[in-house]
């Protein structure tokens, strides 16, 4: 090689920043030599999680699509009815529900429901059941409604229901009076129904007794001074067969 060019070739190498091959400090690291950066760790479970998640979520979408599908028009009050009101066009509404396990009647068969008498109470928007529905009133000529107040140990443990029938007994300082021989409950109250405060903190009960009009002034006589108690005698029996 001649001197002209071992000139060129080291000038060559000045203008490129090195010295005899070495990369020149103060212009740093070539790029051409820099490390590659390490690939990012791959986490398959994730991703078979995130799958999953998907396909249970379009499962329950469908499931509540279908919950959807299966509801149907149903029969429930407009408005409050009171025990023995006849029930007419104007007491019902009608609302879709899922009426799995639940006794109801079908919207297309209202003609069922008016003119029938109510039972027991129904208040506004609770869904009719054939139960609350009576073929006659229970409110006829010779009998009257008379709300008794009952404390602890004045009726069954088993509590009342709506239909049943009962002997009303006065108990005064350990005797016993028949008051009436057969009264039906048509309506049950307690204070954790909201309707009425308790008083004394503790679970009051009222129950509208329908009465023969000749008993009815007794009744709520001793009704008024906390005398009555209340003997089961069937249950449910007057609105069976109705």
């Amino acid at each position: 090689m001649s001197t002209q060019e071992r000139t060129d070739v080291r000038g060559r190498d000045s203008a490129d920043g090195r010295s005899g091959g070495r990369p020149d400090p103060a212009r740093g690291r070539p790029a051409t030599e820099r490390l590659p950066r390490p690939p990012g760790t791959r986490r398959p479970g994730l991703a078979v999680l995130a799958v999953l998640l998907i396909v249970l979520g379009a499962a329950v979408a469908g499931l509540l699509a279908l919950r959807l599908d299966e509801r149907q028009d149903v029969l429930v009050a407009r408005t409050n009815i009171a025990v023995g009101q006849q029930i007419t066009a104007e007491n019902l509404a009608v609302a879709k529900v899922a009426s799995d396990g639940v006794a109801v009647i079908a919207a297309d068969q209202a003609d069922q429901v008016i003119g029938r008498f109510a039972g027991s109470e129904i208040p506004g928007g609770r869904l009719i059941d054939p139960g609350m529905l009576a073929a006659a009133s229970l409110l006829k000529s010779d009998k009257a409604a008379v709300g008794v107040p009952l404390g602890t140990g004045r009726y069954p443990a088993g509590g009342l229901e709506t239909g049943d029938v009962v002997q009303v007994v006065r108990a005064v300082e350990g005797k016993g009076e028949e008051v009436a021989a057969r009264a039906t409950v048509s309506s049950v109250k307690t204070s954790d129904d909201g309707v009425f405060g308790s008083g004394g903190g503790e679970t009051s009960t009222v129950v509208t007794l329908i009465v023969g009009r000749d008993e009815a002034v007794q009744v709520a006589a001793a009704a008024a001074a906390d005398q009555i108690s209340l003997v089961l005698l069937e249950r449910g029996a007057s609105t069976k067969g109705n």
